[in-house]
């Protein structure tokens, strides 16, 4: 399934840090839909180690806006959940793959607006 090389190219020219860390973070987004509730052959959670890098990977993503200046420092974290999930949707259009990954953000982002916003915010105050 191809998605729309115009869009793809076109957040490449304008937003290129941003459109690394979603290549990224729509992949661990992924591995968490993949990996809820499973556990390894020792009883290791697979999914709070999938969470763990996903929100390492979502402060990178945060980050990559700030540096392409889709968002600014003083942007609230409800504003960067709703512009991080609009990012999300436009990437989807050229990277039409990754229905997994979408849905988890619809969830995230979308649904548990509230408590996307305060995880953004721990992240953004975290060193």
């Amino acid at each position: 399934m191809a998605g729309l090389r115009m869009i793809e190219e076109n957040m490449r020219v304008m937003t290129p840090h941003t459109l690394n860390a979603l290549q990224k973070l729509v992949m661990v987004m992924a591995d968490i839909r993949k990996n809820a509730g499973k556990k390894t052959l020792f009883g290791r959670d697979k999914g709070q180690e999938t969470y763990s890098k996903f929100l390492a990977m979502l402060k990178i993503t945060i980050h990559s806006m700030i540096l392409d200046g889709v968002i600014q420092e003083s942007t609230s974290s409800a504003e960067v959940a709703t512009e991080l999930l609009a990012r999300l949707q436009m990437f989807s259009l050229a990277f039409p793959n990754w229905q997994d990954a979408y849905g988890f953000a619809t969830y995230f982002l979308g649904e548990q607006k509230d408590s996307a916003a305060a995880t953004i915010e721990r992240l953004r105050s975290s060193p």
